[in-house]
Parts: C-alpha cells; structure tokens; sequence
C-alpha cells in the first residue's frame, strides 16, 4: 500500500488542475491581551502583527500549489482595495489568476479574525452573497475551454454568490465533454445542483442536511453515505473531523479514522483534503487511498494556526513516517 502511496504522490508533480468557486481574503489579526475596555466587558487587543492569506476557493489553490500541481483559479472580485491584496498574495504563491472576474456591483469577500494566545476571539466577515450574472458564468466556461490537457476541476462552493445552478450544470457538460474529474466541495443549500458530479466531499453537517439523516453513531454516516450517493449518483467522502473520514464508493462504506495528533484550528482542513483527494485520484490512486492521503493531510493542518496549507514535502514526510512504523 505505502509503495502504490509514494507512486501516487510522485505523479501530483505536474498535474494540472482548476478550481472555481468563492474567493475569500483572509486577514488575522495577531495581539495581546491584559486588560477589559472600561467602556464594555469585552478584551482589550494590543496589535502585535497583521496577515493577508488568500481563503475559500483560494486557499484549495494555494494547497495544490504546495502540493506541486499546475494551479487555475477562477472567481470573482470586487473592484476594490481586498482584490489587489488578494492578487499580490495568490501571486507570490505561484496561482494562475487570470481566470479570476472583477465584479463592480460586488464586494471582495473578506474575513477578518481577531486572535491572541492562538484563540480566535472574534471573526468579522465581508460579503456580498448574491450571484453573479449570465456574462460572468461564460467567461468562466470559456477560460476552461482554454486551458489544455486539464486534469481535473474543483468547485469550492462557499455560498457566496459565485456558483448558480446554470454554472453547475455548464461545469458539468464541460467535464463529461472533455472527461475530466469533476470534484464537488458542497454546501447543502445548493444539493439540488450536484447530481452526476464524481465527487462530493461533505462535512458531517453538510451531510445531514443533505440526506436528511441525523448523524450520532458510526452506522449513521453509513446510511447517510449510502443515501448521498444515491441521491447524486456520485462518489462520497463524508470529513467526520476526530471521527476521520467515510469512503462511500458504490455500496462500500469505509471508515478511515483520524491522523490528527493535536488540533489547533480546524478552519481551511476541508479545503486541503479537497486538494489531495482530487490530485490522489487523478494520479492514480483509489477512493480509500486517496482519502487516506487526504486524512494525513488533514491531520497536518489542523496541527496548524489559521488558513495553511500542506506541502508535498510535508505530506511526504509524514506518510513516510507512517511506512517506517510500519
């Protein structure tokens, strides 16, 4: 298994891959606190430093980056200050961003968070969810269109605006047409758009509300599982956090349970996990290996502080750590 593992990971290098969805900036906001304000019972933040982290569909981006594939993104902007930030940190990753559409009715989605002694005190976020227009959804296709020998295309759906059902179902044609893998990350308030996808990679919640089904015992992600995939005649990963991860592939259901050594921050992990299964799958990999590679890799992030991604390095040495024990 370890063998067929290093092949795979020796076939991420070069793969080329899109990814469309809702383009965030992420700001952290890093200070001290020692005192409450005298004007309400809230912390006091002396700030000791500030940081600009692309997120959302950017930050499954800046993981396939890291992770040595060929990177398109593709979404919108708002015509302001947050998209030049934006740029200049997708940039200096190496991300191609010229599939990437301002919108001058819209704003750039910005989250800020607020942490001191790696606690997250406060988020504030910025967004304009309504969606965007009919132009904007073939401008998109034809940037696909333009892009030779891709391998794959992820849809990072956030809810924010970008993703319409018209969109969903260009995708798909174009994938079915130009066979590549179409990877899914979903939210349920779009459920109805993702049939005939080939992988959708839900939450634990987000698989709850999509099936219907109240997820409390282990046999509950398997019916849960077994109906989403029915339901989307797709295969299904359901991220079960410190449950580790359900493969459901046909009328198999397989628990792959969790690497995490110490969890920091959760936020970003599903956005990595996206990354690897889809670089796993179209280098050569099975469903179960490839989210047992995607379960490493989510065991490395949440270990870190904020938006982050994985390297190939790392998810390298960490799988070669695993062989060792073994």
């Amino acid at each position: 298994m370890m063998t067929n593992i290093m092949k795979v990971m020796d076939n991420f290098r070069g793969k080329k891959v899109a990814v469309i969805g809702d383009i965030i900036l992420d700001k952290y906001i890093f200070g001290e606190v020692d005192r409450i304000s005298p004007e309400a019972p809230v912390p006091v933040v002396k700030v000791t430093d500030e940081k600009y982290i692309p997120g959302g569909a950017a930050n499954v981006a800046s993981n396939l980056v890291a992770l040595g594939a060929e990177t398109f993104l593709l979404g919108i902007t708002g015509e302001d200050e947050n998209r030049d930030i934006l740029f200049g940190a997708a940039d200096l990753l190496g991300i191609d961003t010229t599939g990437i559409l301002s919108d001058e009715k819209k704003k750039t989605t910005k989250k800020t968070r607020i942490i001191s002694l790696n606690q997250q005190l406060l988020r504030i976020d910025f967004e304009d969810t309504t969606y965007i227009e009919s132009h904007l959804e073939n401008a998109f296709i034809s940037k696909l269109m333009s892009i030779n020998d891709l391998d794959a295309l992820i849809v990072s759906d956030y809810a924010k605006g970008t993703i319409t059902k018209k969109l969903m179902e260009k995708l798909k044609k174009f994938c079915k047409d130009s066979r590549i893998l179409l990877v899914v990350d979903p939210k349920p308030k779009h459920k109805d758009w993702y049939k005939a996808v080939d992988l959708l990679t839900p939450n634990k919640n987000e698989a709850e509300l999509m099936s219907g089904i109240q997820i409390e015992q282990d046999e509950d992600f398997h019916q849960s599982g077994l109906k989403l995939t029915d339901k989307f005649k797709a295969g299904i990963i359901i991220t079960a956090g410190a449950k580790g991860m359900y493969v459901v592939d046909g009328e198999n259901v397989v628990r792959i349970a969790t690497t995490a050594k110490e969890v920091y921050d959760v936020s970003g992990a599903g956005d990595t996990v996206v990354a690897v299964l889809t670089l796993a799958l179209t280098s050569g990999a099975d469903m179960v290996t490839a989210a047992e590679m995607a379960n490493h890799a989510a065991g490395i992030k949440v270990g870190k502080l904020g938006t982050a991604v994985v390297s190939w390095q790392e998810l390298f040495a960490d799988l070669m750590n695993l062989k060792h024990k073994e």
